[in-house]
């Protein structure tokens, strides 16, 4: 008996190892789609016929560099690669190598940034209006600037003329460059004929009269030009001519009145300072003050001096200031 079991013990091993290698080579399991989480391979049909099972393909030598034993040690067996299918269905995610479109960014859109660039306005060509500020100040009212102006104006002055007290009316016209420098012209004559009895080459008469008038060209300079007060400094150069008559005791009309004229031309430069005030931007009024020098008389009897005097009165001007 216990030869037997001895037996016994020896030979089961062995017959059930050879069972469990036959029933594998005949029916081997399927790991592919267990390893990639796929369903397991069904169990052959019993009705088929088995195929033969065929020896393995021999393993064709591969390129790659061989790594070293501990890289081959330490890298993970990687499970074969599961054929991929032409048209990805919804859902799944995008095959490798490709991009998600709600992955790029912004610089890398072709469309450039998610909102359209707003375009720039056009460039705008109106003219700036002028600053109040620059323009000058007036005592009722004030409007736009101008660079560039101008004026027309009449003055009456007191005047002394060959000893005598004297009135002339003087009037002048002018550009004025930004509201300060005024390029223009002017002139002046006595209102009334002085007694010359004493004056010209004899014989004298006690009806002999003189007349005398001036004029020139005009520059002026205004300082504190855009407030509503400011003073000029300029003059007056140019010429002067004197003309002595004898009256008939009849009329005043010089050209009918009186007889055996001379006359006598002279040099003029009246230097002059004044103040003025604007009123409106179109309308100022002054004061000026200077004093005439003359030169080149010829006149018997006359010197520079006594066609020379001071000059002051008021001024009106009207225009674009």
């Amino acid at each position: 008996m216990t030869a037997q079991l001895t037996l016994a013990r020896s030979v089961l091993p062995a017959a059930i190892l050879a069972c469990a290698s036959q029933v594998w080579a005949q029916n081997p399991p399927s790991f592919d789609k267990a390893a990639s989480g796929g369903n397991p391979v069904p169990p052959p049909d019993p009705q088929k016929p088995e195929a033969p099972v065929a020896a393995p393909a021999a393993t064709p030598k591969s390129t790659t560099p061989e790594l070293p034993a501990s890289a081959e040690t330490s890298k993970p067996a990687e499970p074969a690669p599961t054929p991929v299918e032409p048209s990805t269905p919804t859902g799944s995610a995008p095959p490798s190598g490709a991009e998600s479109p709600s992955a790029m960014t912004l610089a890398e859109s072709p469309y450039g940034s998610g909102s359209p660039a707003t375009p720039s306005p056009p460039p705008d060509d109106t003219p700036v209006p002028p600053k109040p500020a620059d323009a000058p100040a007036t005592l009722f009212d004030s409007h736009a600037d101008y660079a560039i102006g101008g004026f027309g104006g009449i003055g009456v002055l007191y005047t002394r003329l060959a000893g005598k007290n004297a009135a002339q009316v003087c009037g002048e016209g002018a550009v004025i460059i930004d509201h300060a420098l005024t390029l223009g012209g002017g002139g002046c004559g006595i209102v009334r004929e002085i007694d010359a009895e004493q004056y010209g080459p004899a014989p004298h008469d006690p009806n002999d009269r003189m007349h005398f008038g001036y004029g020139g060209a005009i520059v002026r300079y205004h300082f504190f030009s855009r407030e509503m007060a400011n003073v000029s400094v300029g003059g007056l150069i140019g010429a002067g001519g004197l003309e002595i008559g004898t009256w008939d005791g009849e009329g005043t009309d010089w050209e009918a009145d009186y007889s055996h004229k001379r006359s006598d031309a002279v040099f003029v430069f009246e230097p002059q300072v004044g103040g003025h005030a604007n009123l409106t931007r179109w309308l100022r009024v002054g004061i000026t003050a200077g004093y005439r020098l003359v030169s080149g008389v010829n006149t018997a009897g006359l010197s520079a001096g006594d066609l020379g005097g001071p000059t002051l009165g008021g001024t009106i001007q009207g225009g674009w200031f």
